[in-house]
């Protein structure tokens, strides 16, 4: 990857002509989803108003739990923005929780780490009852949010993991190494230097014995993107975890995020992880 070529990399390049056509559709399927189903909104995890999720409750009896992470590249978006995911997951037995967290430059990348760390022991303990199983947790997050679904894996413990009865992650269209973004405008309000930004890149501490993930980017993404998912898979699957990789190959950005409805292939892999630790 050229150097020149970063800020169309993971900037200009990203956002096709269908930008706005497709978030008018999200937002027309989000106002229909609070309508359709019964929510939990705002509720905190934190003393900073954006240390706070909602939850769409399963429709029937619930299986497990799926938490998601939203884009914005660690700096701008809201939960609010991304509430049509939880449609048909919800209608398939998934409590879904969207969550929201600091941004930058207010805090660091590293803070929102810790922030959403205590966030989902959260969202565990408020969901679980006598009354309810221990639901299995699967972590889904896209763009910066896939980032920081690998980063939460890669930095808890295994008590952590075992409280959270954490089974699988489903990472969109990621950024796993961080040092191409230092010479982009996006850097103004991450304010990395190549120390931090090394120190924040997953993709050079995958481990062993790490939950199962399902590796997403849009084929109409930059050629960045797809490299840097790519080898993101190819790394935790090197480890001796279980990984897939796919390219969905019509889909940029943000219209791959249709996937989690209908018959869609993130909707489906998340169905796989769940039968795969039943």
């Amino acid at each position: 990857m050229d150097a020149n070529n970063f800020e169309h990399d993971y900037v200009i390049g990203q956002k096709n002509n269908n930008y706005n056509e497709v978030m008018a559709k999200i937002e027309e399927m989000n106002c229909l989803v609070l309508i359709k189903k019964e929510w939990e909104k705002n509720i905190s995890y934190g003393f900073h108003v954006r240390e706070c999720f909602d939850i769409c409750y399963s429709s029937g009896k619930a299986k497990a739990i799926l938490v998601y992470l939203h884009a914005g590249y660690w700096q701008s978006r809201d939960k609010d923005q991304f509430y049509f995911i939880a449609d048909h997951l919800s209608e398939l037995g998934y409590h879904v929780v969207l969550m929201n967290y600091p941004l930058c430059p207010e805090v660091s990348i590293e803070s929102i780490r810790t922030s959403l760390s205590y966030g989902l022991l959260t969202v565990k303990a408020f969901l679980h009852n006598d009354k309810e199983d221990d639901l299995p947790l699967y972590l889904s997050g896209h763009s910066a949010g896939a980032h920081l679904t690998t980063e939460l894996v890669l930095h808890a413990s295994e008590k952590i993991k075992n409280t959270l009865k954490l089974k699988g992650i489903i990472p969109i269209s990621g950024i796993y190494e961080l040092n191409p973004l230092l010479d982009t405008s996006l850097n103004k309000n991450l304010k990395l230097d190549q120390k931090n930004a090394l120190k924040n890149s997953p993709i050079y501490r995958i481990t062993n014995n790490l939950v199962p993930a399902e590796f997403f980017v849009g084929g109409e993404e930059t050629a960045a993107f797809i490299y840097q998912t790519k080898n993101m898979s190819d790394q935790w699957e090197l480890k001796g975890n279980s990984s897939n990789f796919k390219v969905l190959k019509t889909d940029d950005h943000f219209s791959i995020l249709f996937h989690f409805l209908g018959d869609g292939e993130i909707l489906k892999s998340i169905e796989r992880l769940y039968r795969l630790s039943h």
